[in-house]
């Protein structure tokens, strides 16, 4: 009886021996993971742009001011002083703690809102370009924004129906997001080049 199940082939099922050519598959009911992996095929794709360069100072601004605010976070577990009471050093360093976050949090609500990426042309020191990205909760669409970051007036978004790049069981189509996210850069070149 034991023998007969150890030695057992397992079965195969057929969709194993499939050729996967879509593997990334997100629960598309989630809507944060629906726009992370929107973004980031956007920033893969302008990534792969030569003619594009990203710019990553203020991000880097924004890693310093968060290691600082963690570096302050141990001082106030691991340093005492003799001159200094326990208390004093804990409320002030807990206060400096949320300034700091304050500031992350008032820039990324108030001034940042919803930049994915600054760009400008290789090799030009000119005008930087913005890339805006946003999804409702419940809406259908997702809106793509490409404009100059001294832009006057509202810039022109476009938006493009999530349900267009997945299919019935959550596999993202890359290839026509990839094909929609190309055509709206054209158009924003194409305006670009009008200016």
């Amino acid at each position: 009886m034991g023998a007969s199940s150890s030695t057992a082939a397992p079965e195969r099922k057929d969709s194993d021996d499939e050729l996967v050519l879509n593997d990334i598959h997100i629960e598309t009911g989630d809507q944060n993971a629906v726009k992370n992996l929107l973004d980031d095929t956007i920033v893969e794709i302008f990534r792969g742009k030569k003619e594009f360069t990203a710019h990553y100072g203020w991000d880097n601004a924004k890693l310093l001011l968060m290691l600082l605010a963690a570096v302050i976070a141990a001082i106030s577990h691991f340093y005492s002083h003799p001159a200094i009471s326990e208390q004093v050093l804990i409320y002030s360093c807990v206060g400096a703690f949320f300034f700091i976050h304050a500031l992350l949090y008032g820039y990324s609500v108030l001034i940042e809102k919803d930049i994915l990426l600054r760009l400008s042309r290789t090799g030009s020191a000119g005008k930087m370009i913005l890339v805006r990205t946003t999804f409702p909760y419940t809406e259908p669409h997702y809106t793509v924004s490409i404009h100059h970051a001294d832009a006057k007036g509202t810039p022109k978004k476009v938006e493009l129906y999530v349900g267009r790049y997945f299919d019935k069981d959550g596999y993202f189509e890359k290839e026509a997001f990839t094909k929609d996210i190309e055509t709206v850069l054209s158009r924003f070149e194409k305006v670009d080049k009008q200016q």
